[in-house]
């Protein structure tokens, strides 16, 4: 069934056909299917009963986790799903990565039903303006609450502000007072405390944090104040708060940090739409004043930018554009001109990572007619664009905006970095009903970066490995060691989870032996490198003392092996009608996540039409409250490896 199936929803792909919804009854009608997920396109009209407050409940607090993983029909790149309610789910849409800063977590804005912890109910707003958080991997996702003298405060802001030195606080500002979250473990131990008190309420929102960890602070209306906070000093401190007037209105999102310097640019103005020139210097970090004259990082003459962003580490640019009456995509390095990457429509660029050398970019539809553009190949697509200024990469294709009706500015998929720029965050109404609702997807540009040094350290007895991490692994959770009998393979890994630091004892090496060694990286978004470092051959001789022989290339394929399926799978419909999915743990100790395969109609073939959800692998439930009413139900489940490796199915059914 899917082999066919495959062949009709891509030409639905190419020509833009309808394609019948699998199962199809009344209440589903007729929709496209994006990315081969025929089955969860099914269950879109079903979206709208969803049992919010069961679902809670179930979980102590966090939502049950409703992540699709699937494949980008065209690149094949990994892409999550992360929503599935009829609701507008956003990520951070302007300056700073929705990741903390260590990738642990991540935050969005949106207008998800919630369960109000004072007093109880269901709540919902109708704009994208809720703020929640979930696990890297997008597991236990919650309302963003704050306790505070004994009572639970909510907050909500457009901007995801994390402090650029601790992984798990971020800032809002909120009437008078700008408040510090500090996250607990559960959806209740979130700490808030208020760290600075304003003159007045007026709106404020937080544009920017540095890299540096300074926060820069927009407030709106006329004789507003620029505020610059430095995160690295205590509240209190009469450094802490940094301020200077504004001589008039300020248009949002005008100010920025250059990544180069510690100047704040932007505009005042007395109508709303012009640009000002104001440059704001903090160099000294006790007083914020005029920056003056400042000599040019980039050529100027014959260029206009829009939805630009700067890159680190000299505000290289990434832009939208024209440049000497050419349009298109740009990059600009400091000092040189600007540099066509690609003849496209207007878009938006973001470049909020660590890493110099890439940044992305969503390319929208355009007005003109796609076959005036050189490249039509990147019109509504997700791209990587190198700093060489030749490289552009597809990621994936966003789909967004292809089921009709009104939406929002807000709704476009304006792409969003994780810090070590491994994955691309982007919106999508490919699996609502209309483009009046947006869910939040990752796309995964690559996988972490291994090891790039692999040494032994000289010791009496054993063998004691040390590594060096890659310049690029802020999301780094921890790494993997591998060994081998043989310096080519095959590979078993000898740790038991992802270690921290930098160093690991292998006890188990015995006298007389010569091992091959490998190591890899594991984010917290549980993805690992899918190449090691160097490998490092040790010889350990009768005395138990270690010399290394020789180091070769790093390996990659290591791991081709599936897991095990997991030993008992069951479903049953219970008298609310909705279908409950229970399992065995699996006991691979690289398991990243299980998923689950569905349809009405029989045993579901194990492929991307019939995917319907990947739960994490703490998760040994699911309460599928989406499937059809009335009707038989099979399903199917598999355990997925850190490296992509699914295991052979367990099958469960409903008559």
């Amino acid at each position: 069934m899917c082999g066919n199936m495959a062949v009709i929803v891509l030409l639905a792909l190419v020509v833009g056909v309808v394609v019948p919804a699998a199962d199809t009854d009344a209440q589903i009608g007729e929709l496209t299917v994006y990315q081969n997920l025929q089955e969860a396109t099914s269950r879109v009209a079903n979206l709208r009963s969803k049992p919010n407050l069961a679902l809670i409940d179930a979980n102590d607090g966090f939502f049950q986790s409703e992540v699709v993983i699937f494949k980008d029909v065209e690149t094949g790149k990994e892409i999550w799903s992360l929503t599935r309610e009829i609701c507008t789910d956003l990520a951070n849409i302007e300056r700073r990565t929705a990741w903390s800063r260590n990738g642990q977590y991540i935050s969005f804005v949106g207008s998800m039903a919630y369960k109000d912890l004072n007093t109880g109910k269901l709540r919902r707003r109708r704009w994208a303006g809720n703020s929640y958080i979930a696990n890297a991997d997008g597991s236990k996702r919650r309302k963003l609450w704050g306790e505070f003298e004994g009572r639970q405060r909510t907050f909500q802001d457009k901007f995801n502000n994390w402090d650029a030195s601790r992984a798990n606080v971020l800032y809002y500002p909120s009437g008078k007072h700008l408040w510090r979250i500090t996250l607990g473990e559960g959806v209740t131990d979130n700490k808030a405390e208020p760290v600075h008190e304003f003159a007045d309420d007026r709106s404020r929102i937080v544009q920017e944090v540095s890299d540096e960890n300074f926060m820069l602070i927009e407030e709106l209306g006329e004789k507003p104040n620029c505020y610059v906070v430095n995160l690295n000093r205590q509240p209190g401190d009469p450094y802490f708060v940094l301020t200077y007037p504004l001589k008039g209105m300020i248009h949002p999102g005008s100010f920025r940090f250059r990544r180069s310097q510690r100047i704040a640019t932007g505009g005042y103005e007395h109508r709303v739409g012009l640009s000002g020139g104001e440059r704001l210097t903090f160099a000294d970090d006790t007083k914020l004043v005029p920056a003056g004259e400042l000599p040019p990082i980039h050529i100027t003459a014959g260029r206009r930018m829009h939805h630009l962003w700067y890159g680190p580490p000299d505000d290289r640019v990434g832009f939208f554009g024209n440049y000497r009456d050419v349009t298109g995509l740009y990059l600009q390095l400091p000092g040189k001109a600007p540099v066509l990457m690609a003849d496209t429509p207007d878009g938006h660029v973001t470049w909020c990572s660590h890493d110099p050398d890439w940044f992305f970019a969503a390319v929208g539809p355009g007005s003109r007619h796609r076959e005036s553009y050189s490249q039509p190949q990147y019109i509504h697509k997700l791209v990587a664009c190198k700093s060489d200024g030749r490289t552009v990469e597809i990621i994936c294709t966003p789909f967004d905006r292809r089921r009709g009706g009104k939406g929002g500015y807000d709704k476009y998929p304006r792409p969003n970095q994780s810090p070590d720029a491994t994955k691309c965050w982007f919106h999508s109404s490919m699996l609502m009903p209309s483009d009046a609702f947006t869910g939040s997807y990752i796309a995964v540009f690559r996988r972490p970066y291994a090891p790039v040094k692999l040494d032994l350290e000289q010791a009496e007895k054993g063998v004691t490995l040390s590594w060096k991490l890659h310049e690029l692994s802020y999301e780094v959770k921890g790494c993997h060691v591998y060994r081998s009998e043989y310096r080519s393979g095959p590979f078993v890994e000898i740790t038991d989870g992802a270690v921290s630091g930098t160093g690991f004892a292998d006890n188990t090496a015995k006298p007389g032996k010569t091992y091959s060694y490998a190591v890899t990286c594991e984010e917290w978004s549980r993805l690992e490198s899918d190449v090691t470092s160097p490998v490092l051959i040790v010889r350990v001789d009768e005395g138990g003392a270690a010399e290394t022989v020789t180091t070769g290339a790093p390996v990659s394929d290591w791991d081709t092996d599936p897991p095990k399926p997991v030993a008992t799978f069951a479903a049953a419909r219970g008298r609310d009608k909705l279908t409950r999915l229970n399992w065995a743990a699996s006991g691979a100790k690289d398991l990243r996540h299980y998923n689950i395969y569905a349809s009405s109609q029989a045993r579901p073939d194990i492929c991307q039409q019939r995917l319907l959800v990947s739960p994490p692998h703490g998760e040994t439930d699911y309460i599928d409250w989406s499937a059809a009413k009335g009707k038989p139900a099979y399903y199917a489940i598999t355990v997925v490896d850190r490296q992509g490796n699914e295991s052979e199915p367990v099958f469960a059914e409903i008559e």
